[in-house]
């Protein structure tokens, strides 16, 4: 039984290898190049990356350490995501100027719009330093000798990387859990500008309803420029500062595609878990998923009310109730997935398998025995820790903005930019509201804590002893008396010091005091999954692994592919299993469900929609349709967003934005029949910059085929 499971796991995993995988650059075997070129890739290796020569490799960036975009012009444009853009689109938008309602276009240079802290990293190369990281660890080091020999050996080797040429800058990534470490080397520009924004109700079409489904029409894209100082080299900003010339631009393609063509993505997916044991798999269900959804929709809710109060608190919060919406979703997605697609069990038989494989000759494979049992043991004895942890971290980290600006300030080990953090924290912060999300969520953390060593101290006996137990006068009293909650005198306090009479102060020692009692646990996880990531390599040593998503550079590669089941959401049914949508379906969700807040239109984008009249070269040729939104079999997750898709000849076709949701296991699991990847058509992208806003200026700056 256990041979013909194994096989039939095998198998699996051989034809899932078509799509499944973020593969990392530079790296890629003959075999995995021979699938590329099978499926469709006209490309040489040396032409999708090249330490070398231009290769598309330098036209794709990591934005802002948590998108991806691809450079389209000699001019430095780069094309991502509208939701990756939100931020800087938000704060240049104001009541009188309002970007995210009405878009943005700037029709020249000077007009081209900068913003703080925005960066965009360039991939130079990535090599492999396995062998010089774990050959330095003794084999009698125990796990904290040998994290110091790895953390040692990793500040040599970045160290030791040419920092001649401006912005360069480097890190040591762990990959297989640390089973291989790579170098990686990039360069880092620091001027880039908003230059085109859509509507928002283009941009972000569907919203909450629509986000993780199919079928979809959002045209999510924004575009910005890449700046430079005269020799082209990274640069602060400056409005001496000219263009970014890159080494290589992607060129466009309105040439469209067909269901079977290839298609590949090229960006910096973030985070994936996929070779996470059973008990990592139920404890992300139960601890991390289940508590993010439950705090968040507390909070949500709240936030949700006070963006309907008036159009500057809608701007004010748009970003935050958008960032925090997105994964409240993906929480209550992923626990769906997993529980349909049985993936515990799966994990579970291909464990059992391992643990049979390893009976089998126990002189070699002894190690991997009681791998399961200590997995089994850590996360049992830990649950609670873990539920506290991320409890907490919803609760008080990631919840009021005021509390959590004080909570940040106490962790920090330096206080010599006070008034920098003031600056940045309080631009987008309604006091009002604030103190409503920090009672709501302090009162919902003391009900769920789950158990009383993580409970507060201070503030429970305070609220008893001076307030009746009410939570509401306690909450009032210290907005009322704390400097935290008066912007205007905060802005006289020097350093964070001062404050440490400061009620709100206080509080954060009594609530940071619940964060050492939740933050440590006992016996060392990372070490056993390891181990058991590489005891089903060596059993499934015929099979290739990818290694988990890190936001290092990947390519992922599949086909256009329509999905072949049960859609997830409502829309015109010969859409719903279709692989491209239409404008017939964008204005049909529109008109029919006229007090969806996620469907409204402005005016000027349904009159232009109605009226159907776009440029003929961004027609589809086969359907005489102009095309919005499209499904490929791409392996993708978050930080993925913004990345480019590409035909097999390296051309445009499209920018990734989301998953479906039949297959939100896909952090954990990727399912081969399930996944699809959600990407916005060029043409649609093409059409608003040229159709709807007459972005003449920007559409002249690309090659488009």
């Amino acid at each position: 039984m256990r041979k013909f499971t194994f096989v039939l796991l095998l198998c699996l995993c051989l034809t899932a290898r078509a799509d499944e995988g973020m593969w990392v650059m530079g790296n890629l075997s003959e075999k995995t190049d021979s699938i590329l070129r099978s499926l469709g890739l006209e490309l040489t290796p040396e032409e999708l990356y090249s330490t070398e020569n231009p290769s598309l490799n330098d036209a794709i960036v990591q934005l802002g350490g948590f998108c991806s975009g691809v450079v389209v012009s000699p001019d430095g444009l780069m094309f991502t995501n509208h939701h990756c853009g939100f931020d800087a689109i938000q704060d240049h938008s104001t009541p009188k100027h309002d970007y995210l309602k009405n878009g943005f276009f700037a029709k020249s240079f000077e007009e081209e719009l900068p913003n703080e802290d925005l960066f965009v990293l360039f991939h130079i190369k990535t090599v492999d330093v396995t062998d010089l990281i774990l050959g330095a660890i003794p084999a009698d080091a125990n796990d904290l000798q040998a994290d110091s020999i790895i953390d040692a050996v990793s500040r040599r080797l970045i160290e030791m990387v040419d920092y001649s040429g401006k912005g360069i800058e480097s890190e040591v990534n762990a990959f297989y859990k640390g089973s291989k470490y790579y170098l990686s080397v990039y360069q880092r520009y620091e001027d880039v500008r908003l230059v085109y924004a859509p509507p928002q109700c283009l941009g972000k079409y569907g919203g909450d309803t629509d986000n993780w489904m199919w079928p979809r029409q959002t045209c999510d894209f924004s575009v910005f420029r890449i700046y430079a100082d005269k020799d082209n080299n990274p640069a602060e900003y400056s409005k001496d500062n000219v263009p970014y010339h890159p080494r290589k631009y992607a060129h466009v393609s309105t040439q469209g595609y067909y269901d079977g063509s290839y298609a590949m993505t090229l960006g910096y997916p973030g985070s994936t878990d996929r070779y996470l044991s059973s008990y990592g798999i139920e404890s992300t269900m139960r601890t991390i998923n289940d508590v993010r959804y439950q705090v968040r929709g507390v909070k949500l809710s709240i936030l949700d009310e006070a963006m309907k109060q008036s159009d500057a608190l809608r701007i004010m919060y748009a970003s935050k109730y958008a960032s925090s919406s997105n994964y409240w979703k993906f929480s209550l997605g992923q626990n769906t997935a997993l529980d349909n697609l049985h993936v515990i069990a799966e994990k579970q038989q291909l464990e059992r398998d391992l643990m049979q494989w390893a009976q089998e000759d126990t002189l070699a494979r002894g190690r991997y025995i009681g791998v399961l049992d200590s997995l089994q043991q850590f996360y049992t004895d830990n649950y609670e820790t873990l539920y506290g942890r991320n409890l907490w971290i919803e609760s008080f980290y990631s919840g009021s903005d005021i509390f959590g600006f004080v909570l940040r300030n106490l962790m920090r080990s330096r206080d010599d930019d006070f008034q920098e953090r003031v600056a940045k924290q309080y631009r987008d912060i309604d006091v009002a509201t604030d103190k409503k999300v920090f009672l709501a969520l302090l009162q919902n953390y003391i009900q769920h804590v789950p158990h009383e060593r993580f409970q507060l101290t201070d503030i429970p006996q305070e609220v008893d002893s001076l307030y009746g137990g009410d939570y509401a006068r306690y909450v009032d009293y210290l907005y009322e008396k704390s400097v935290f909650a008066h912007p205007e005198e905060l802005k006289k306090v020097h350093t964070f010091d001062e404050l440490n009479e400061d009620p709100m102060y206080l509080a954060a020692i009594d609530v940071l005091g619940s964060f050492f009692a939740v933050w440590g646990w006992h016996g060392d996880v990372e070490t056993h999954e390891r181990l058991l990531g590489e005891g089903i390599r060596e059993m499934n040593h015929d099979h290739e692994y990818y290694p988990d998503a890190n936001f290092t550079m990947r390519l992922s590669y599949g086909l256009c592919k329509p999905i072949d089941f049960a859609p997830g959401t409502t829309g015109l049914k010969e859409e719903a299993t279709s692989m491209m949508t239409t404008p017939r379906s964008f204005l049909n969700k529109h008109e029919q469900n006229p007090d969806n807040y996620d469907y409204r239109l402005i005016p000027p984008v349904y009159k232009w929609m109605k009226k159907g009249k776009f440029s003929p070269q961004y027609i589809d040729k086969r359907t005489h349709q102009l095309p919005l939104c499209f499904l490929t079999t791409n392996d993708i997750t978050g930080g993925n967003s913004g990345s480019g898709m590409f035909d097999g000849k390296g051309r445009l076709i499209g920018l990734a934005f989301d998953g479906n949701w039949e297959a939100m296991s896909g952090d954990l699991k990727f399912d081969n029949a399930l996944q699809r990847c959600i990407g916005v058509d060029i043409r649609w992208v093409l059409s608003v910059m040229d159709d709807y806003s007459h972005a003449k200026r920007l559409i002249k700056e690309l090659t488009i085929e």
